[in-house]
């Protein structure tokens, strides 16, 4: 549809003169053969503004319209991973043509961000119940509870190509939402992994693991570095050592060298 022809400023003098003669709006646009909505927008200009003239912009007229942005927050909050090119490409398809920049403007304009995907562990159904019941049985737990805790677990660092970075387009304080985060495992080429520890007092030794880790590996990683970091962070009596529930963890042969060098355990 292309653009109304603008009226001229005689005409729309005259209009606001009619309507203060006491004219109605009808009746002026049956003289003067203009729109009744027309009439009516430049007499609520007049009385606002004491002017009849356009006023200026306060800038370059919107390139997205309402409509179009809805349909951009839409998405991205769905699919953060979302790039500017794809929102592009959805609106050159409803009709809009605009750039890469306008999109990254636009979704900033309405509080989201560009942001490097946090990675997090890919956790199953039953890790995320057990890791819930077990915040909630120490939600009420003192400080000095945890200063007895010796953390402990393993990691990877990947030496090259599965540390690709995926942006997201997320608000603040969101980035541990599901949707902006990327699911990480703990195997795969191109990696070393380790062993390590920590407690409120600071961190233990850290041990880099060679092969495959089974229950005997796991029970000498304990003898040389458990034992040594408890006593370098003056753990004290009454320690507690926490560690997953990994199955190299629970063995009953584990289970009983814990329990003969008197290492009170949790597990989640």
């Amino acid at each position: 549809m292309g653009k109304t022809k603008e009226l001229s400023q005689d005409l729309r003098v005259r209009i606001v003169d009619l309507h203060k003669a006491g004219m109605g709006y009808k009746k002026i646009s049956k003289v003067l053969d203009v729109k009744v909505t027309t009439i009516g927008a430049i007499i609520r200009k007049f009385k606002e503004y004491n002017m009849t003239i356009n006023r200026p912009r306060p800038g370059a007229p919107k390139k997205i319209s309402p409509r179009g942005v809805a349909m951009m927050l839409r998405t991205v909050r769905n699919r953060p991973a979302t790039t500017r090119q794809e929102l592009a490409n959805d609106l050159k398809a409803a009709g809009t043509t605009v750039c890469k920049e306008t999109i990254g403007n636009t979704l900033r304009n309405n509080g989201f961000t560009s942001c490097s995907a946090r990675k997090v562990p890919l956790l199953k159904g039953a890790h995320v119940e057990a890791r819930l019941k077990y915040a909630n049985d120490h939600l009420k737990d003192e400080p000095s509870y945890w200063e007895k805790v010796l953390w402990s677990d393993e990691t990877k660092i990947e030496l090259f190509g599965l540390n690709s970075t995926r942006h997201v387009w997320r608000k603040k304080n969101a980035a541990y939402d599901p949707k902006n985060t990327v699911p990480t495992v703990k195997h795969g080429g191109g990696s070393i992994m380790f062993w390590g520890c920590f407690s409120a007092k600071g961190t233990g030794l850290l041990h880099r693991i060679t092969g495959k880790m089974d229950g005997a590996m796991y029970r000498t990683i304990l003898r040389d570095n458990l034992l040594p970091s408890a006593r370098d962070l003056k753990m004290g009596r009454g320690w507690v050592f926490q560690h997953d529930n990994d199955p190299n963890h629970t063995a009953k042969a584990t289970k009983d060298w814990l329990k003969k060098n008197h290492i009170k355990v949790m597990e989640w």
